[in-house]
């Protein structure tokens, strides 16, 4: 495979985008991220109003989150994209209204023989997908890979995903709040004889909330162990099962880019200024790229390593990491 083709534009010219969007089969999908509540850096409905006014007939899709929030239920979430101004086009929550109508998707990775997306993603033909790009606690970065993957997924996709991926409390900054107990949705923390925050790992679902939610950061995923790259590489294997048999084209904004992804619900200051969007027809290449002009920027972001995405993505053939960045 060559070197994939990444179109870069500036914040301005978003006009420039038309020219390089394909003719979508009927019916299209527009898979996007309503933002969390109390989240404020999350991409802004404007730009996907801009995006989606560029192609006939879009319909905003998602599925419901894993953790209890707003989120988790399709009614609530749609109430709070409204909120966030996605006004401009239908919304189409694929998983049904508590995230377990699922679809099997069959794809014969290393990690997963068969993949759980929600079930209306079966009616559409073609997918835009358009994503935030910025960091995330355990995928590293969040961008095209990550929206297509576990964005797509219902909740036994999600939690397929997550399986390995631990999360573990250091007792010296634990305060004992009880905030992360009083905000797990499956109970599995606990105070230990010290008044320490323990977490079940049996029941812990990894959904992160205990980690947003802690005032000390005495929460976290030991980072650099074989869980988070497991994690990493199926998330790769579960985009691969979303694009299948889809025509599909990826937008990056690079704007707002923070350290949390957009499930965080506090608002949050940038690691950097905006950069301007990507394009591409191809996932890798544009996370790639995103990744690379990001740390161009910001050398923080390389804490924010998300290789295996890239790397076991390119080995299942779901695109490349070699990448012709023009600039329009």
């Amino acid at each position: 495979m060559g070197k994939s083709k990444v179109y870069f534009i500036k914040l301005n010219e978003l006009n420039k985008i038309k020219n390089l969007l394909p003719e979508f089969a009927s019916p299209l999908g527009v898979k996007v991220h309503f933002g969390e509540e109390g989240n404020t850096t999350y991409l802004p409905a404007s730009y996907v109003k801009a995006v989606s006014e560029m192609v006939e007939n879009p319909t905003l899709i998602e599925c419901s989150v894993l953790y209890k929030a707003v989120r988790s239920a399709a009614s609530t979430h749609k109430e709070l994209a409204l909120k966030h101004g996605f006004t401009f086009a239908p919304i189409d929550f694929l998983d049904g209204e508590l995230g377990d109508d699922t679809i099997e998707v069959e794809i014969g990775g290393e990690h997963f023989k068969k993949c759980y997306l929600g079930k209306g993603l079966a009616k559409y033909k073609s997918l835009l997908i358009i994503s935030h790009f910025k960091g995330h606690i355990s995928a590293g970065f969040g961008g095209a890979i990550k929206n297509l993957s576990m964005g797509l997924a219902s909740r036994r996709g999600k939690l397929a995903q997550h399986a390995f991926v631990k999360h573990q409390v250091d007792p010296e900054k634990c305060l004992g709040c009880s905030l992360c107990i009083a905000n797990c949705p499956v109970e599995a923390i606990s105070l230990n004889k010290e008044q320490k925050a323990e977490i079940n790992q049996n029941k812990c679902i990894s959904c992160s909330k205990c980690i947003s939610i802690c005032p000390t950061n005495a929460i976290g995923i030991p980072w650099g162990e074989k869980d988070v790259k497991i994690f990493r590489q199926r998330l790769a294997e579960y985009a691969l099962a979303g694009a299948k048999d889809k025509q599909c084209f990826y937008i990056n904004f690079l704007i707002n880019i923070t350290k949390l992804c957009d499930c965080a619900d506090e608002k949050m200051k940038p690691m950097t200024d905006d950069i301007g969007v990507l394009v591409s027809s191809d996932p890798i290449a544009i996370d790639q790229a995103s990744y690379d002009l990001v740390v161009k920027q910001c050398e923080d972001f390389k804490e924010q390593n998300g290789d295996e995405q890239l790397e076991h993505g390119a080995k299942i053939g779901l695109g490349t990491r070699e990448y012709e960045l023009i600039s329009l």
